[in-house]
Protein backbone atom coordinates (compact mmCIF):
# COMPACT_ATOMS: atom_id res chain seq x y z
CA UNK A 1 0.00 0.00 0.00
CA UNK A 2 1.37 3.34 -0.60
CA UNK A 3 0.53 6.80 1.31
CA UNK A 4 0.07 9.95 0.11
CA UNK A 5 -0.34 13.35 1.26
CA UNK A 6 -2.99 15.22 -1.45
CA UNK A 7 -1.90 19.23 -1.38
CA UNK A 8 -2.89 22.15 -3.08
CA UNK A 9 -2.92 25.67 -3.69
CA UNK A 10 0.63 26.13 -1.29
CA UNK A 11 1.69 29.36 -2.83
CA UNK A 12 4.34 31.50 -1.53
CA UNK A 13 3.39 33.25 1.65
CA UNK A 14 3.74 33.00 5.49
CA UNK A 15 1.10 30.28 5.73
CA UNK A 16 2.54 28.45 3.11
CA UNK A 17 5.39 28.13 4.92
CA UNK A 18 3.08 27.32 8.14
CA UNK A 19 1.62 24.24 5.97
CA UNK A 20 4.53 23.44 4.68
CA UNK A 21 6.93 22.83 7.80
CA UNK A 22 3.33 21.09 9.76
CA UNK A 23 3.74 18.55 7.28
CA UNK A 24 7.61 18.32 7.67
CA UNK A 25 7.46 17.67 12.03
CA UNK A 26 4.71 15.11 10.98
CA UNK A 27 6.12 11.40 11.81
CA UNK A 28 3.80 9.90 9.51
CA UNK A 29 4.54 11.48 6.62
CA UNK A 30 3.18 9.82 3.26
CA UNK A 31 5.52 7.98 0.75
CA UNK A 32 4.94 10.43 -1.73
CA UNK A 33 3.35 13.84 -1.76
CA UNK A 34 0.29 14.69 -5.01
CA UNK A 35 0.40 18.06 -5.54
CA UNK A 36 -3.07 18.94 -7.22
CA UNK A 37 -2.45 22.07 -8.65
CA UNK A 38 -2.46 25.93 -7.71
CA UNK A 39 1.62 25.61 -7.25
CA UNK A 40 2.91 28.41 -7.24
CA UNK A 41 0.75 31.51 -8.45
CA UNK A 42 3.55 32.68 -10.81
CA UNK A 43 0.63 33.34 -13.23
CA UNK A 44 -0.50 36.98 -13.81
CA UNK A 45 2.95 38.63 -13.72
CA UNK A 46 4.18 41.45 -15.35
CA UNK A 47 6.09 40.23 -18.79
CA UNK A 48 5.50 36.95 -17.83
CA UNK A 49 9.23 35.91 -15.85
CA UNK A 50 9.62 33.22 -14.65
CA UNK A 51 11.03 34.69 -11.24
CA UNK A 52 7.67 33.19 -8.95
CA UNK A 53 8.86 29.99 -10.32
CA UNK A 54 12.55 30.02 -8.98
CA UNK A 55 11.61 31.42 -5.40
CA UNK A 56 8.98 28.72 -5.17
CA UNK A 57 11.65 25.79 -6.33
CA UNK A 58 13.90 26.88 -3.57
CA UNK A 59 11.15 26.94 -1.04
CA UNK A 60 9.41 23.66 -1.63
CA UNK A 61 13.28 22.30 -2.17
CA UNK A 62 14.00 21.17 1.25
CA UNK A 63 11.23 18.84 1.00
CA UNK A 64 10.96 17.69 -2.78
CA UNK A 65 14.78 16.64 -2.84
CA UNK A 66 14.35 13.97 -0.33
CA UNK A 67 10.57 13.19 -1.05
CA UNK A 68 8.86 11.92 -4.85
CA UNK A 69 6.40 15.18 -5.68
CA UNK A 70 3.59 13.97 -7.99
CA UNK A 71 2.33 17.52 -10.07
CA UNK A 72 -1.17 18.04 -11.90
CA UNK A 73 -1.81 21.46 -13.12
CA UNK A 74 -3.98 23.72 -11.97
CA UNK A 75 -5.50 27.00 -13.28
CA UNK A 76 -2.59 29.60 -11.56
CA UNK A 77 -0.36 27.12 -13.91
CA UNK A 78 -1.68 28.26 -17.33
CA UNK A 79 -0.04 31.91 -17.89
CA UNK A 80 -2.55 34.16 -20.19
CA UNK A 81 -0.27 35.44 -22.55
CA UNK A 82 -2.93 36.29 -25.86
CA UNK A 83 -0.02 37.73 -27.76
CA UNK A 84 1.49 34.34 -27.45
CA UNK A 85 -1.00 31.77 -28.02
CA UNK A 86 -4.21 31.17 -25.78
CA UNK A 87 -4.61 27.75 -24.61
CA UNK A 88 -8.30 26.73 -23.26
CA UNK A 89 -8.26 23.37 -20.94
CA UNK A 90 -5.17 22.09 -23.58
CA UNK A 91 -7.77 21.16 -25.71
CA UNK A 92 -7.96 23.95 -28.79
CA UNK A 93 -5.73 27.03 -29.03
CA UNK A 94 -6.99 30.95 -29.84
CA UNK A 95 -4.11 32.11 -32.34
CA UNK A 96 -3.51 36.13 -32.29
CA UNK A 97 -5.22 36.57 -35.44
CA UNK A 98 -8.52 34.85 -33.43
CA UNK A 99 -8.25 31.48 -35.87
CA UNK A 100 -9.22 28.57 -33.22
CA UNK A 101 -6.51 25.55 -33.74
CA UNK A 102 -6.35 21.73 -32.31
CA UNK A 103 -2.58 22.03 -33.26
CA UNK A 104 0.28 24.39 -32.73
CA UNK A 105 3.72 24.02 -33.01
CA UNK A 106 5.89 26.03 -31.00
CA UNK A 107 5.69 29.38 -32.75
CA UNK A 108 1.69 29.37 -32.12
CA UNK A 109 1.11 28.79 -35.93
CA UNK A 110 -1.13 25.88 -37.67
Amino acid sequence: MVELLFSGDLGQTYDSNRTLAHYESNPHKGQAVLFVGDLSYADNHPNHDNVRWDTWGRFVERNNAYQPWIWATGNHEIDYAPELVSCLLFSFCILPSGNFSSEVNSKGQN
